[in-house]
Parts: C-alpha cells; structure tokens; sequence
C-alpha cells in the first residue's frame, strides 16, 4: 500500500498555488468563508471535471465520478453539509494511489471533520482581497460615488460576495449615509448562504443575536443545547473564551443590518448581554477570564470612535510578537511612518525611539502578516523611577501624580500604536487593554492626536488635561489619559462603559416595546430579541412571556372598567383568535376612539408593572 503523505501547513491560495497542490497531490482542499471567491477560483484551474453538490442529482452522480480512474481532476464543489460529507466517504476510505485527483472546495477545512486528519489532504485557503481590488470591483460595478465606494471597500473587508450585494443596494438607492440599508442586502445573502448547510430554524435567528452581541454563551442566546450546537456547526461561527462568536465580516454585517432593521430590539439584545457580562465579571475570579469579559463589554460600547478603532468590520491573521534588537530598523521605519501620519517631527521621533530601544527592546510589541513582514507596532514603557528619563518628556508635570501609585500595583505608559491595516490596529489595541487588565495595571496615554483622544474618551478613560509643552513639535499639546485596571477600580470603569452601550435614558418599558412582545408571545426566537429581557432585570424568554400573560390576565380582572376594558383588548387582540380592531370595538361597544384609548392605557400599564419590578437578590 502507498504511504499517505503528511498533512502539510494550509497554503495561501493564489492561481499558481492552487494549480501546483492539485497537480502534485491526489486529494485537495480548497477552503475559505462564504462568498471568498473559491468556485472563482477552481474555474481558473484549466480543463477539470466540475460536481457542484449544491445541483440536482449531483450526489447521485458524485460515486461514479469518484470511482474513475483518470488522471483529469474532479472539481467537488459545496462540500459544506451533512449529506455532502457523507457522499465523500470513500474518497476518504480509498487508499493511496486508486484513484483520479480530486479537489474538495469547502468553507470548513476537511481537516476539521472527524476522520480526515490522516488521509493526506493538502489544504488551500483563500484570504480576503486587498481593499483596492474590492474598490475596483465596485468600480467595475459602476459605484460612481466615492462615499458609496469608500462605504462598500469598509463593510466588505475583502469579501467580494458582501461588496457585490453592497453594490446592488446603492445601485437600488441605499445612500451612504445609510450603511445598515446597504448592509442588509448583504446580511440576508448570507443567512441563505448558510441555510444550504442547516436547513432554515430557529438558528436564524439566533445567529442575528449573536452577531448583535459580539459573542456569546448558551446562556446569553437563551438558546437549547440542540440550537446551540446547530449554530456551533455553522462555518463562519467560532468558538471564543466567551462562547461562540460569529467571524468578521459576517458580524459586523448582520449585526449593523439587524441595528438598522430593528434598533429597540438591537438596544434590547445589548442590555441584556451587558447584565449577562457585568454580573459574570463580578463573579469571575481568574485574571484571563477577567480581561475577555471586559473586552465583551467594551465591544458593546455605543460610541463610533470605540466601534470603529477597536472592533472594526476586518478580518485579521496576524501575529503578535514581541520585538528583539534584530527588529530596530523595522521599528525605526514604523515609527518614522507613524510620527508622518501625525505630523510630528520625524528628528525627535527618531531620538525618542532609539532611547526606548536601547532601554527595552521588549518594550514594542510587532504584529506581523501571514508571512513575516512587520505591519504595526505599540510602545509601553513601564513606569517607574528607572523609566522616569524616558517617560518625563511626556508626561510633564503629570509625572509625580501618575508615578505615585502604591507600591506593588505598577503601571504603563503607551506611547505609541501605529498600524495601516485596521483590523490588526484593533487586534494591537485589544490586546493591550487584555494584557493591561489581567496585570490590574494603571495605562497611561499621552497622544496629540485627535483620533486617539476621541477614543479614549469614549473608552472613559480619566482626561489629565495637556502638557506644558508641544512635545512632538507637531503644533497640539499632547492630552494626557489614565485608568486604573485594579480589582477595586474595574466596576467603576464597566459601570462608565455601561453607560455608553445603550442603558441610557428611562428604563420603562414602552408601550410600542409592549406591543411587539405581546405580538411575538407565540414566537420564542422573536420574543428572544424584545428589549423587555432586560427591564427591569434579566429574564428569559420564557419568563417574559409568563409575565406578560400574568400581567394581562390581572388587568382584565381589575375592578376598575377601564384597565379591565384594556386587558380585555390585549387578551382578545394579542392572545386570541385574530380579529381587527374594528370588530372588538363593536363588540365592547365603545367608538374607535375610546378602543384606541384603552388599547394604549393597557400597553402602558402592562409595561409599567414590568418596570416596577425589583429584582430578587
């Protein structure tokens, strides 16, 4: 029998590559996520047998084609559901050298179903393309509107299936003001992608909830084990520290389609998911788990400047090394890069970073491509009495308050974060805060640019106010921002953060809010996106639709005629057999006017009682 080679590493899929793993080994993958261009990409291999599981009749014929015997490739194609993979079985049972070279296209690697690791399979990843290929696929689309192209580049980070469905849209008339009308196209493009690996369910639904809130536990999602592993089946959801998470960019599509389509149920599912985060936190005694709940936090803060630095719609591989002198001349022509973005002066720049490299090459962190080409870089300089000559400059007359804290607990200064790319520019930055938060560190930032003094306001960091002096002789004084990640100072800072992720203004139930629950009480997956679950404290959904029953049932039995007129109308329009307004009017015999009066009286007594409510310690 021959010998199955050795699965090799996953190899970066380009026309070339492709062309050479399939001429040099028996049995393929070609992976990659929905809508990445790998069908594009498989036609390009020249003269091949072509089977696209997704057609009518093609499993049937899919045992013939595997069984003959010629040196032609065969192209399987939508290799992505239970039935498919059970059709590839004896592709995976045959031995070594029986058979003609085939080529599986899959969104999952076959390397990640049972059975596959020893057969040999030389795996192909496609990657997302470069944003000035989208820009010209837009172009090639006849986007004219530069907004419109620069809107579309952003929402498909590399994923040419979400730019196509974006050019439609504003072709359809979505302006670019109106990012969630132009990502909804898209949104529903790939639920139905999805639905050719699970048939459609309830996991439609909670999909959407997850990308609403980041990430997820089954707890979060209110979900059934069952609907939780279905959604854990799914090839762009991964499993994270906080559950399952859906991959960019299908979040941040869905969850800005879902922001536009339903905004009181999107404020809803953040609520709810902030209570779920904040109290596992308060119970959380490992630093690691601590620092991942607080990122799940900040990713729910409603502020542009939060949203967009530090949880971008942008698919990121990269690496997160720390620096080694062998590394000072790719620091060096960064920060030069860096201090010119800013319009700092590139003299001083140069003097401040060949004191920190000399002082602590460790003190930069690098990340790195897919190869090995440094992209971006932070500094964080220790602070101490040893660091003082490199931190005084900039911090100034702040130094003495912010070197002064009790001994033992520490603290860092970032004094720089540099990377083009933006999805590793948050990658850099989260990982900071994670590492910061895990030590219960003081972070220090002294930055004269404004993009980044936006951001840390909306991260609530405590404003120090400026420097005496323009330190990088770039015409602003640098604004000088600390918090402290200490056990005792955290709560406070999340409780800040809460107050930016959509627990603003009065926490009563509306009517409208009301309205919908009662309309959805027969619906559990829509009833799972109410605002209701969170005010005034966490339910689930089978809570709430037993408390709305309760609260109707006690209205209708009230004393008083009018409440009783109203909880008669919610039970018979909401939670009986469908009849119109109209016909109950007549059959309470009062005018439309009074009906309508007591119909609003009802919702707003019903969303009352849900607010005055305590929650039970």
């Amino acid at each position: 029998m021959a010998e199955v080679p050795a699965a090799a590493p996953p190899v970066q899929a380009t026309p070339n590559s492709l062309r050479e793993v399939v001429a040099s080994r028996e049995l393929a993958n070609l992976t990659g996520p929905i809508g990445s261009g790998k069908s594009r990409l498989a036609a390009g291999l020249g003269p091949v047998s072509l089977l696209d599981l997704d057609r009518p009749g093609a499993l049937e014929r899919l045992p013939t084609a595997l069984a003959e015997y010629t040196p032609a490739p065969l192209v399987v194609d939508s290799a992505d559901d239970d039935r498919a993979l059970a059709a590839l079985e004896p592709l995976r049972l045959r031995p070594p050298g029986s058979g003609r070279p085939v080529l599986v296209i899959s969104r999952r690697s076959l390397l990640a179903r049972p059975g596959w690791a020893d057969t040999g399979v030389a795996v192909v990843e496609t990657g997302p393309w470069p944003d000035a290929r989208i820009g010209r696929l837009a172009t090639e689309a006849r986007v004219t509107d530069a907004r419109c192209r620069e809107l579309i580049v952003r929402l498909a980070a590399g994923n040419p299936l979400i730019a196509d469905a974006a050019c439609r849209a504003v072709h359809a008339g979505a302006p670019p003001t109106a990012a969630g009308a132009v990502a909804d196209g898209a949104a529903r493009e790939i639920v139905e992608r999805l639905s050719r690996e699970r048939p459609a369910g309830p996991w439609q639904h909670a999909l959407v909830r997850l990308a609403t809130v980041w990430s997820a536990d089954e707890e979060l999602l209110d979900a059934d084990p069952e609907l939780f592993d279905t959604l854990a089946g799914l090839s762009p959801v991964v499993p994270t520290e906080l559950g399952l998470a859906l991959a960019e960019p299908f979040r941040g599509v869905i969850e800005l389609a879902h922001r536009w389509r339903r905004p009181a149920a999107h404020r809803g599912a953040w609520a709810r998911a902030l209570t779920h985060r904040k109290k596992l936190l308060a119970d959380e005694p490992a630093a690691d788990r601590r620092s991942r709940l607080t990122e799940g936090i900040i990713a729910l803060a409603d502020d542009d400047a939060v949203r967009e630095t530090m949880f971008p719609i942008s698919v990121t591989r990269d690496v997160i090394h720390t620096a080694t002198p062998d590394d000072a001349d790719a620091i060096g022509t960064l920060m030069r890069q860096w201090a010119r973005q800013g319009g700092l002066d590139t003299r001083w720049t140069d003097r401040l970073v060949e004191r920190w490299l000399v002082d602590d090459p460790a003190s930069f962190q690098l990340i790195r491509d897919g190869g090995d080409r440094i992209i971006g870089l932070t500094n964080t300089q220790q602070v101490t009495e040893r660091t003082v000559n490199c931190v005084e400059p900039l911090l100034q007359q702040h130094t003495d308050r912010l070197l002064g804290r009790p001994r033992g607990t520490g603290g860092w200064l970032l004094g720089a974060a540099y990377c083009p790319d933006r999805g590793a520019h948050a990658h850099l930055l989260r990982g900071l805060l994670r590492q910061v938060i895990m030590g219960g560190l003081l972070l220090t930032v002294s930055t004269p640019n404004p993009d980044y003094q936006r951001l840390l306001r909306g991260l609530r960091f405590q404003r120090h106010g400026t420097t005496t002096d323009d330190v990088y002789r770039c015409g602003r004084k640098p604004e000088i921002f600390s918090q402290d990640f200490g056990s005792a100072a955290l709560p406070d800072w999340t409780e800040r953060l809460a107050r930016t992720a959509g627990m603003r203004g009065d926490p009563r139930p509306t009517g409208q809010e009301v309205a919908r629950a009662l309309a959805d009480i027969a619906a559990p997956a829509r009833l799972a996106e109410s605002p209701l679950l969170s005010s005034p404290r966490p339910r689930t959904v089978a809570e709430l639709r037993a408390d709305l029953l309760e609260a109707v049932r006690r209205l209708a039995d009230s004393e008083v005629r009018e409440e009783a007129e109203a909880g008669w109308i919610l039970q018979h329009y909401y939670l009986g057999r469908p009849r119109t307004h109209q016909r109950l009017a007549q059959q309470l015999h009062i005018s439309r006017a009074t009906y309508f009066r007591r119909l609003r009286h009802g919702l707003d007594l019903v969303g009352g009682g849900l607010a005055a409510e305590r929650s039970v310690p």
